[in-house]
C-alpha cells in the first residue's frame, strides 16, 4: 500500500513539473505590422526602431524605386539614420523597378498602420490614388527626386536641368581632349516617367556644345548590370566608342566595366554620369581611369531631409497644397574627386 502511494506520489509531482516548464515557454511572436506592409515587397527590412528603448510614436516606410542602384540605397541610409536618430520606427521596401510592386507595397503600408512614407516614385501618376488616400488617411508622404502630384511633398529633382549638368560635364571634356568630335553613347533610365527628359537633356546638351559628335546610341541601361550588357554589345558594334554618358552612377558603373572587361582604355575615352556614389567615386580614383565625371545630388542627406519633413508634417498637419523644395546639384570631375583625396 506504502509502495503504491510512492508511486503515485511521483507521477503526481512528474505531471506538475511538466506543467510548470510548459507554462514558462514563452508565447511564439505575433506578426508585427510591418511584416505585414513587407509581405509583397521584393525585398524588405524588419521594422527597426532607434536604439534606447521606449515606444516609438510614429511609424515611417521607405519605399525604394530600386535598391541595385547604388544612389537610390544612399537615400535609403539617409532615411534610416533620420529615422534612428529621432526614435522613429522604420521598415524600407524595394520595388525592384516595379511599378505594380510599388503600389502594392504603398497599399500595405497604409494598411499596416504607418504615419509617414519616404519614396521615390517610379510613375507618380499610377500612384495618385493610393497616395489620396494617404493623405485621406492623416498618412504624410514625401518624394525625393521624382515627383508625384498626390504626395504630401516633395524634395524635388528638376531632371532636365540634370541632364543638362551630367551632359555639360561630357562636352566640356569632349572639346578638350578630343576638339569637339568623336562617338558617344547615351544610357538612358527611360523606365521612369520623369527621367525622361534627362536623357532627352544630355543628348540636346551634347548636340549644342559637340556639334560634330556622332551620338551613335541611346539605350536604356540604369543598373550596373544593363549599362554592362549594353555597352558591351555597344562595343561590338562601335569598338571606336570614345564617350559613355550615363543618366546615373548605376549605369556608368556598368559601362566602365565592359571598357575594362574589353581591356579598351587610353586617353581618348571616357563616361560620364550622374549621382556620385561611392562607387563611381571609387573608379574615378583608379590609376589610368577612364571615369571622368559625375554629378552629386546630395542622396543620404535627401533621405534624412526628407523625413525631418514628414515629421514636422505629422506634428503640425498636412499642408493644403503639396510642398516642393529643390534637389540641389553640382557637376563632379576627376580631377576634384583625385584632389580631394
Amino acid at each position: 500500500m506504502k509502495k503504491k502511494f510512492v508511486c503515485m506520489l511521483a507521477i503526481l509531482v512528474v505531471g506538475i513539473l511538466m506543467f510548470t516548464a510548459c507554462a514558462q515557454q514563452p508565447a511564439a511572436p505575433s506578426e508585427s505590422a510591418s511584416a505585414e506592409a513587407s509581405a509583397s515587397a521584393a525585398e524588405s527590412a524588419p521594422a527597426e526602431t532607434a536604439d534606447g528603448g521606449g515606444e516609438s510614436q510614429y511609424k515611417m516606410a521607405f519605399s525604394g524605386s530600386e535598391l541595385a542602384n547604388p544612389w537610390v540605397a544612399m537615400v535609403k541610409d539617409g532615411f534610416e539614420a533620420a529615422c534612428k536618430d529621432n526614435g522613429i520606427e522604420f521598415v524600407s521596401l524595394n520595388a525592384g523597378s516595379d511599378v505594380d510592386q510599388q503600389v502594392a507595397d504603398v497599399e500595405n503600408i497604409i494598411e499596416s498602420g504607418y504615419n509617414a512614407l519616404v519614396f521615390n516614385p517610379i510613375d507618380g501618376t499610377a500612384l495618385e490614388t493610393v497616395l489620396n488616400k494617404a493623405t485621406d488617411e492623416g498618412i504624410a508622404s514625401v518624394t525625393i527626386a521624382q515627383t508625384a502630384d498626390a504626395a504630401t511633398a516633395g524634395i524635388v529633382l528638376d531632371d532636365a536641368a540634370y541632364g543638362a549638368v551630367i551632359g555639360q560635364n561630357a562636352v566640356d571634356w569632349i572639346n578638350e581632349n578630343l576638339g569637339g568630335k568623336g562617338k558617344v553613347a547615351v544610357l538612358a533610365e527611360d523606365n521612369i516617367q520623369s527621367s525622361i527628359a534627362r536623357g532627352d537633356a544630355i543628348v540636346a546638351t551634347i548636340e549644342k556644345g559637340c556639334p560634330d559628335v556622332e551620338i551613335v546610341a541611346r539605350q536604356h541601361a540604369n543598373t550596373p548590370e544593363l549599362g554592362l550588357s549594353v555597352t558591351e554589345n555597344l562595343l561590338l558594334q562601335h569598338p571606336d566608342l570614345n564617350v559613355v554618358v550615363a543618366c546615373n552612377d548605376s549605369g556608368g558603373v556598368g559601362a566602365f566595366q565592359a571598357f575594362e572587361n574589353a581591356g579598351i582604355s587610353g586617353d581618348d575615352r571616357a563616361i560620364f554620369s550622374g549621382d556620385k556614389t561611392d562607387e563611381a567615386v571609387g573608379y574615378m580614383k583608379q590609376e589610368n581611369s577612364i571615369y571622368r565625371g559625375t554629378a552629386d545630388l546630395h542622396p543620404y542627406e535627401s533621405g534624412y531631409n526628407a523625413v525631418l519633413m514628414a515629421l514636422e508634417y505629422l506634428k503640425d498637419g498636412l499642408p493644403a497644397e503639396q510642398v516642393q523644395v529643390p534637389l540641389e546639384m553640382e557637376p563632379i570631375t576627376q580631377a576634384q574627386v583625385l584632389a580631394e583625396g
